[in-house]
Parts: C-alpha cells; sequence; structure tokens
C-alpha cells in the first residue's frame, strides 16, 4: 500500500487502486507463469502523467510505492501490471520502453534499492550489472526487436544504432513496456524483468563454456553474477536472485 505518511500524491502523478478480484483471468496466468504467484488484495499504484527523468523515478521509488506505473505517450497503462502481486517489501516499477532506454532505469532501481536499505553497497556492482543485461534484453531484443546477432555482423554496432533509433520511432514500439519487480527479505534480493516482445527460445542461450556464442552472452555474466538465474514465460521473464549474506563476488 502508500506510504502511511503520504498526504497527498506527488505532482504530476494520481492513486489508482487495482482490485484483485477483477484482474482478467489471462493476466493472472501470465504473473503465475511469471512470478509464481498472484494478487491476493487490493493494490495501490501511483501514476505518472508523465515520463520521468532518474531522479523524479529514484525519489517516487524510494518513497515506498509497491506499484509505480508511467502512462504512455496517450494517457494510457496497458500491460500485464495490473496482475502483478505487490511484494512486501519491494515493489514493481512499469515504464514504457522509450523511458526506460532514456532514464538508465536499473540505476535509478539500484538507487532506490539502496535507499531504502535492501541492496548493501558493496554488492551493488554485481546486481546491477546483472540488471542492467536483464533490461537490456528486454528492451532491445524484446520489445525493440534486434536480433541480438546484429552486432556480429560486419558494421555491426552502425546497424545495430540505426536499428534501434528507427524501431524508436514507432509509437507502438515506444509504448511497449518493461516491467521491474524487485523484492527482498531475510538477506536476499529477487528481481524480474519481464517485456513484451516475442520471446525466444531459453534452451539456446550461450552456457558458461560457450564464450565465443554469438548470443546469449549477457546471462553467462549474469549466471556468474546471481546466485539463480531463470528465463519464464517463453523468454519474457527474467528473474535474478541474489543472496545478500555471503561474499561479493
Amino acid at each position: 500500500m502508500a506510504p502511511a505518511d503520504a498526504a497527498a500524491d506527488p505532482a504530476g502523478t494520481r492513486r489508482f487502486v487495482v482490485p484483485h478480484a477483477r484482474v482478467p483471468a489471462d493476466m493472472a496466468a501470465r504473473t503465475l507463469r511469471r512470478f509464481g504467484g498472484v494478487m491476493q488484495r487490493d493494490a495501490e499504484a501511483l501514476l505518472l502523467d508523465g515520463p520521468p527523468d532518474r531522479g523524479r523515478l529514484a525519489a517516487l521509488l524510494a518513497d515506498g510505492w509497491p506499484l509505480l506505473v508511467e502512462l504512455d505517450e496517450d494517457g494510457g497503462a496497458d500491460g500485464d501490471w495490473p496482475a502483478v502481486p505487490a511484494p512486501e517489501p519491494g515493489f514493481l516499477l512499469s515504464l514504457t520502453t522509450a523511458t526506460a532506454f532514456a532514464v538508465q532505469s536499473p540505476v535509478a532501481v539500484c538507487d532506490a534499492l539502496e535507499r531504502r536499505g535492501a541492496l548493501p553497497e558493496r554488492r551493488r556492482s554485481a546486481v546491477e550489472l546483472c540488471l542492467h543485461e536483464a533490461v537490456a534484453n528486454a528492451l532491445v531484443h524484446g520489445n525493440i526487436g534486434v536480433p541480438a546477432d546484429t552486432r556480429d555482423q560486419p558494421d555491426g554496432f552502425r546497424l545495430f544504432g540505426e536499428q534501434v533509433t528507427a524501431a524508436l520511432r514507432d509509437p507502438a514500439v515506444r509504448r511497449r513496456r518493461v516491467d521491474i519487480w524487485a523484492r527482498w527479505g531475510a538477506g536476499a534480493l529477487d528481481l524480474a524483468v519481464v517485456d513484451e516482445g516475442g520471446g525466444f527460445d531459453p534452451d539456446r542461450l550461450a552456457r558458461p563454456a560457450d564464450g565465443f556464442a554469438r548470443s546469449g552472452r549477457g546471462f553467462v555474466f549474469m549466471r556468474a553474477l546471481a546466485g539463480a538465474v531463470a528465463v519464464r514465460d517463453g523468454g519474457r521473464c527474467t528473474r535474478l536472485h541474489f543472496d545478500l549474506r555471503g561474499p561479493a563476488p
């Protein structure tokens, strides 16, 4: 729920109550596949009427809202976020592709986790790198749809940049959502990143021994730094688990 001492909504936002009993069955089924649970109670979301910058985003996350959702350019908030159980303690951040790409959302999320006391400074670098890889995959290969092997082609970096820039001119691509879910407690931190792309076959991901594989190398880094990595919902959800009690990797 919203912070008990929140007398008024922050400027440029409004509250929205998500009644769990009205979550469509298909949304609830996707939530079960991704997070292993469904909403059991109503939740209060804070809707952002415009794209936030990184500082505003970090401040709103640090205020304790369990669901923080950016409205898209048409004032809507389509996506599966209403079905996601609000973690306690934790939060769900739902951003459009355009905003998540612009505000360095993994940095903003880690800023908020540190400010909430959920992420020790000594573990931040590993967590932030893993989250960066997961969000980059969700945005570029998921929502934007650039093939994973584009940069391995001749003149691949130029081609990669051109494809991303061209795709972001499409309002439908800009509106696609990336959801970042965080939950912590008992010396552990769990993160999940969900996109609205076409998914992929997780069995084709590179393994640690495949150092020269042309795709999936981000998952090699994530598996080396996180305690556990799981890919769900046909490749549209990446879950990361970190044991914060042990030494940093």
